[in-house]
């Protein structure tokens, strides 16, 4: 069936080799493996998409987060290849914010995963609610929380449930600044080795891709948020994008897989025709294609 493929993370002399990072010779046997023939143009796929005339068998290419390490390892192969994709930004790293889910998984990767779940697990014990996160781990099952990732370990999904569920963003953002300070991590010095800019949004453009809309400030739970949230989140990321590029985004993926009938209402009230969940499930309408994660298809070729 047609479908896209999802990429985030690169790695190379530069950028750490973290969590799901592949290098651009990996990149290309990934393309290989699927088989390059296979991949459309971004425009042709938006164009196809949109006519109901997509061959079964076609996949496209996408990345999300506005990474700087994705122009860095993997756009110099698709320029060789004269492949072009979709690149899913969100903005408030355009203007001068920093980017709390990057910064926090930077952080992670030179700590070490394993290392970091021990002093999160610590953090979260000592912490003000520790007796009610207890209770809410009771709740947790690793077998299948986010079993849909089988790329997952059980402390992945553990993170993930107390950060998504038993902590929220709120508190969530609290523990980790104040172990960030602990360290001396600087975040703000990060900015230009962790993400894109205008200008590179620009390159994008000109290159033939598209470029489109992620959110504002990337919620991991949008669809939590109040309705009026969710038009700010949207608003002020096609505002961004409109700015830069030569005409308003038309296209989206919902970060974390999050949203719901109102986000999807929201975008199209913004003239937003084309957008892609991040797992293999059908939508019910175009703005909700299915992708797989580069991680599966790694684990299919035997390399996870």
């Amino acid at each position: 069936m047609s479908h896209g493929l999802m990429f985030h993370h690169f790695s190379d002399g530069r950028h750490p080799r973290g969590q799901g990072a592949i290098s651009a010779r990996e990149f290309k046997d990934i393309l290989d493996y699927i088989g390059i023939d296979r991949i459309l143009p971004a425009l042709e796929w938006q164009d196809r998409s949109l006519a109901g005339t997509l061959p079964d068998d076609a996949v496209c290419l996408t990345f999300d987060d506005a990474l700087r390490c994705q122009m860095d390892v993997a756009k110099p192969v698709m320029d060789s290849l004269g492949l072009t994709g979709f690149w899913f930004v969100y903005s408030a790293v355009f203007e001068g914010q920093i980017g709390k889910l990057e910064t926090y998984r930077y952080f992670r990767t030179m700590k070490g995963v394993d290392d970091f779940y021990r002093s999160f697990d610590t953090a979260v014990s000592h912490s003000q609610w520790s007796e009610e996160i207890n209770s809410s781990l009771k709740k947790f099952d690793e077998n299948s929380y986010m079993k849909e990732y089988t790329f997952f370990t059980p402390a992945d999904r553990k993170f993930r449930f107390l950060r998504d569920d038993a902590l929220g963003p709120v508190r969530y953002e609290y523990l980790m600044d104040t172990m960030l300070e602990e360290e001396g991590f600087d975040a703000q010095s990060l900015a230009p080795l962790l993400w894109m800019n205008d200008e590179s949004l620009r390159e994008l453009e000109r290159d033939g891709n598209i470029v489109g809309l992620h959110s504002y400030s990337h919620p991991t739970a949008i669809e939590r948020e109040e309705p009026d949230r969710q038009r700010e989140e949207y608003s002020k990321n096609r505002d961004h994008l409109k700015s830069v590029l030569r005409s308003a985004p038309t296209t989206v993926s919902h970060p974390s897989n999050s949203y719901n009938a109102t986000t999807l209402e929201i975008l199209a009230s913004l003239g937003i025709t084309l957008g892609f969940r991040a797992d293999m499930k059908f939508g019910l309408s175009q703005l909700e294609q299915p992708r797989e994660d580069h991680s599966h298809i790694m684990m299919t070729m035997g390399r996870r």
